[in-house]
């Protein structure tokens, strides 16, 4: 959990300056690979309130690369997830965007990559 503090410290002050991008790109940059649950549970909130925040998803994804795009289906998914709940569903509005927009560029091959892809 250590090395991923700084990383969530970051992202949450980019948030809080309204700069979700900002957040987005610097918790993408490096993705967590650890077997602690806790650790990826925390990644996750971290990476999924930055991609809600994010206005312009289109942009987001132009300036990603595949590698980039293939992490936040996961987390697209881990958001649908997450916030199922919240606002009786209404929420997962914003990670359906994601996945349309993410398909948009990567094509079908992106859902399967990121489904067999259990890292996150």
């Amino acid at each position: 959990m250590e090395e991923l503090e700084p990383v969530i410290e970051s992202c949450k002050q980019s948030m809080q300056g309204g700069d979700y991008s900002g957040a987005l790109r610097k918790a993408i940059e490096k993705p967590i690979s650890t077997k602690d649950q806790k650790v990826k549970e925390e990644a996750a909130k971290n990476i999924c309130a930055a991609m809600a925040g994010v206005s312009n998803i289109a942009k987001f994804i132009e300036n990603s690369e595949d590698g980039e795009c293939d992490t936040l289906m996961k987390y697209t998914f881990k958001g649908m997830d997450i916030y199922r709940n919240v606002n009786k569903g209404k929420a997962c509005q914003k990670f359906l965007k994601w996945h349309e927009e993410l398909v948009k560029k990567c094509g079908l091959g992106v859902i399967m990559r990121a489904m067999v892809d259990k890292k996150c």
